[in-house]
């Protein structure tokens, strides 16, 4: 018997933080999916619950967004925020977000988390003194990747303590995900009870 991936809805909590983020803007069904590589299929179930939730509004223009959807993302992020392109890392396409106020961490098991996630490789910075570096020697990013840094100031404008998670991956999805992946292995507790819902 042949079984086709796809045939099944299949979408993680990633999937459905990261729609929430891309709803920010009117986003039509067939960019979500190609966006974030998921099925047809997974992807109208996924918007059908955030409907159902009375999260999202629906019209010629897409899919985003309204009041209580809006929300939820408020919350999501006071904790980090939405991962956002940050170039290329050896050759492969870079997503980096901020996690605010980071519990503590160890850097070698939160990359370990992202390759899990399908990335080819992980950073995880601190800002100190307005500065993006290395936890371990406080070494600052622009020293090694002064064009990456500089991407991550400007469009991320992280703080004093808080965390920037940039990953990598062959597929953009993969590294988007895998950011968002970081971010719930350390934030979890600040995704609203709905949006777990969506994925059990």
């Amino acid at each position: 018997m042949s079984w086709k991936r796809g045939a099944y809805p299949e979408f993680t909590l990633e999937d459905a933080v990261a729609v929430l983020f891309m709803l920010q803007e009117p986003v039509g069904r067939k960019t979500v999916s190609e966006v974030l590589e998921l099925g047809e299929g997974s992807v109208r179930t996924l918007l059908r619950k955030l409907s159902q939730l009375g999260a999202i509004s629906s019209t010629q223009r897409g899919h985003s967004l309204n009041e209580n959807g809006q929300e939820l993302v408020e919350r999501i992020e006071s904790c980090f925020s939405g991962a956002k392109p940050a170039g290329k890392i050896d050759g492969y396409p870079a997503y980096a977000l901020v996690v605010r106020n980071p519990p503590e961490f160890k850097s070698i098991e939160l990359r370990d988390e992202a390759i899990r996630f399908h990335a080819k490789g992980a950073m995880i910075l601190v800002v100190r003194n307005g500065e993006i570096v290395f936890p371990e020697d406080g070494r600052p990013l622009r020293e090694t990747m002064p064009e990456i840094a500089e991407e991550l100031e400007e469009r991320s404008k992280p703080e004093d303590g808080d965390m920037v998670v940039v990953t990598w991956a062959e597929k953009e999805a993969d590294a988007m995900k895998s950011a968002y992946h970081v971010a719930l292995t350390l934030k979890g507790e600040c995704i609203p009870e709905e949006i777990i819902s969506l994925v059990r």
